[in-house]
């Protein structure tokens, strides 16, 4: 069968054994205008060869530590270190096994495990001590894995952010340089040298530090005991809003909408408010994972069905997306919200 074989006189006809198949809801209105082909991959509904190819291509997900990693504040030697030991590009044991290389492996450190990169950076006895004495001038745990590492001082400062990001990468590449002169060189690990070695190379990097530091007993402590200078504290101003109501007989519907990444999980909201401004409504959804645009599309369509079914007439509707006022305002909206 055909589309044109279920309508009749303008009508959608379903038989009876595709109505458990078919939703009515999902069903289009039916007009006089003519259809039109759509290519689902791109927002305007035209089909190009660039997006049939970001389609079919193969995709990796982001790295979220890469950031960090090549942050400003932290030195490019060290980032670059840093970026082998992520990438698991250094020379242990363990990638030499997984070339089929034969040979007895032990950690240089405890003599107690065989070598891997996890074990010397986080889980070796003598890194635990390393890590221990370095989480105690933050009051942090010790860390278990790179990604954790990362995710230590997100509630902290900026400047707090900063030094816990540079010292904690020094701390990473030592680690693995006191592994490689203890193995290729022949020399002596050592706590202490470590230690002064983190301290020292932290205050060399002071210089490329700009993050403001929080009016706190913890941040002065903490760049004490580093042997940092004092950052600038960011104040709180309080600014007065203005907030404008619509004329009379007029509602005002503020409408939002933002996603967890873009695309990523999403959602949307709107309040309205009369010209008095009196509260009539807010409205909150999910809408699993789109773009922003998306979610900010559907919140103003979202709005504009609950005016319908209220039956206002007069509407101001707000958005802070400049790309959607002016997608509704040429009529030129995206072909997933043309028939909604």
């Amino acid at each position: 069968m055909k589309v044109s074989d279920l309508i009749l006189e303008g009508e959608w006809v379903i038989p009876i054994e595709m109505m458990e198949m078919i939703s009515l809801n999902e069903l289009i209105v039916i007009s006089d205008g003519e259809g039109r082909r759509i290519w689902s991959y791109t927002i305007s509904g035209n089909f190009t060869v660039a997006s049939a190819v970001h389609k079919i291509r193969e995709k990796y997900s982001k790295l979220q530590w890469t950031i960090q990693v090549w942050h400003s504040s932290v030195h490019p030697n060290i980032s670059s270190n840093v970026w082998k030991l992520a990438r698991n590009v250094c020379a242990t044991d363990e990638n030499l096994k997984n070339r089929k290389v034969q040979l007895a492996s032990r950690c240089c450190f405890c003599k107690k495990e065989e070598e891997n990169k996890e074990h010397i950076l986080w889980h070796c006895n003598f890194s635990e001590i390393v890590w221990k004495w370095l989480g105690n001038i933050f009051n942090f745990i010790n860390p278990r894995s790179f990604e954790e590492m990362l995710t230590l001082a997100k509630n902290k400062s900026p400047a707090i952010k900063e030094i816990w990001r540079v010292s904690s990468f020094i701390t990473m590449r030592e680690l693995w340089f006191s592994r490689n002169k203890c193995i290729y060189e022949e020399e002596v690990y050592s706590i202490n040298l470590i230690k002064e070695k983190i301290l020292k190379l932290t205050r060399e990097c002071e210089v490329r530090m700009k993050a403001l530091m929080w009016n706190s007993s913890y941040d002065l402590q903490v760049l004490k005991v580093m042997g940092l200078k004092c950052r600038k504290v960011k104040t709180i101003t309080v600014k007065e809003v203005y907030f404008q109501l619509p004329p009379l007989n007029k509602i005002v519907l503020c409408c939002d909408g933002a996603s967890k990444g873009n695309p990523g999980i999403s959602g949307y909201g709107f309040i309205g408010r009369s010209s008095s401004g009196d509260f009539l409504v807010a409205v909150t959804g999910g809408l699993r994972v789109s773009t922003n645009f998306y979610a900010e599309v559907l919140a103003i369509l979202n709005a504009g069905e609950w005016t319908i079914r209220k039956d206002h007439k007069e509407v101001w509707f707000r958005t802070d997306s400049a790309a959607v006022i002016s997608a509704f305002q040429s009529n030129k909206i995206p072909w997933f919200a043309v028939k909604r």
